[in-house]
């Protein structure tokens, strides 16, 4: 799929991401072309399949500290049905055990087995609101992304409410982020990536290295990240009202049940809130009627701000989450992923942009 990049200032909501083109810019807004007919269709059946489903248990969990807590274990539970999925034909998978949580790589042919040759790796960091997702419901998704990058994937399976706030979360992920420097990765081939709220912690992890003076990844890689715990923005724009999949109040009630501590948020814990200086070249993906919007937008400004390379797809009409994990079923997806792909195998090895996913 082509995509024509344009140098432009992220813009307010909608508005035409290539009407304010300014030369001197680090944010890449790209051009995408209008959406097919699945992923048009998609956003009616999620409305009234998927997120009647999540809007409920978000008014369960909001009438006190009991229900959000069952409600934030029942939600994990549903990790457990997807092990039946497997993994796919030619992936290999190799689990590792941490003190705190697990982690699992996966790679295929020809890409060696990243337990002996240690060049190039992507650390992925999954979705789920800090309540849902894991290896096994990633599995497929983090498959599909290390056979297109042609590069090993280490998935983790960070801690999650009701047990772990998202800061332990985070120490999680700076602990599979030092194992890979320990092992022998160089961190000029290490990309970090993720996706909603692992693609929030994809980008304070970078931002927790430099605050460490550790060395960074190449690139980060961001697929609709959750990078602001207040909801004020995200509730005041109208895609609260046109998400395919969020309740308008679903993460607002996440934050309020889970991440806030006696009632209070601290700004820190949020990455647009942050001087992006020093960050490493992004990779950012979201839809364009997604309620995350905002917080891509946000995370854009705060890259310009600082000089900080970015490259921002807003995909037309593709619900949150669906960008890569809908792969499977829409053309969109697709696409969207090889895109994803094309820029990791340019960071690790220039001289190979363009060349063509196996």
């Amino acid at each position: 799929m082509a995509t024509t990049p344009q140098p432009s200032h992220p813009v307010p909501a909608g508005e035409d991401p290539a009407s304010a083109v300014s030369p001197a810019s680090s944010v890449i807004v790209e051009t995408i072309p209008p959406a097919r007919i699945g992923t048009r269709l998609v956003h009616p059946v999620l409305r009234t399949t998927l997120q009647q489903f999540l809007r409920a248990g978000a008014w369960v969990a909001d009438l006190g500290p009991r229900p959000a807590n069952l409600i934030f274990r029942v939600t994990r539970l549903s990790e457990q049905p997807a092990r039946v999925m497997g993994t796919p034909r030619g992936t290999r998978r190799e689990t590792l055990r941490f003190e705190h949580f697990e982690a699992e790589w996966l790679w295929s042919a020809p890409v060696p087995d990243p337990r002996v040759d240690r060049d190039a790796a992507i650390l992925y960091l999954h979705g789920g609101a800090f309540i849902a997702g894991g290896l096994h419901s990633y599995r497929r998704h983090t498959a599909r992304l290390a056979a297109l990058s042609e590069l090993p994937v280490l998935t983790v399976d960070y801690r999650q409410l009701p047990d772990a706030h998202p800061n332990e979360s985070l120490a999680d992920a700076l602990t599979a982020y030092r194992h890979l420097l320990d092992e022998g990765f160089p961190p000029e081939k290490i990309i970090v990536a993720g996706d909603s709220a692992g693609g929030g912690l994809a980008l304070r992890l970078a931002l927790t290295l430099r605050e460490r003076e550790l060395p960074l990844p190449v690139a980060l890689s961001v697929t609709s990240p959750w990078a602001d715990f207040d909801s004020t923005a995200r509730l005041a724009h109208p895609n609260s009202r046109d998400d395919a999949v969020l309740p308008a109040l679903g993460p607002d009630m996440v934050v309020r049940r889970g991440i806030a501590v006696d009632g209070e948020l601290d700004p820190a814990w949020s990455v647009v809130n942050h001087d992006f200086t020093g960050l490493p070249p992004i990779f950012l993906q979201v839809g364009s009627r997604e309620m995350l919007l905002t917080d891509a937008l946000a995370v854009a400004r705060r890259a310009e701000a600082a000089g900080v390379s970015l490259r921002l797809q807003i995909r037309p009409s593709a619900p949150h989450t669906l960008i890569h994990l809908g792969a499977d079923l829409l053309a969109d997806g697709r696409d969207a992923a090889r895109d994803a792909a094309e820029f990791h195998r340019a960071m690790i090895d220039p001289g190979r942009l363009g060349r063509s996913a196996a």
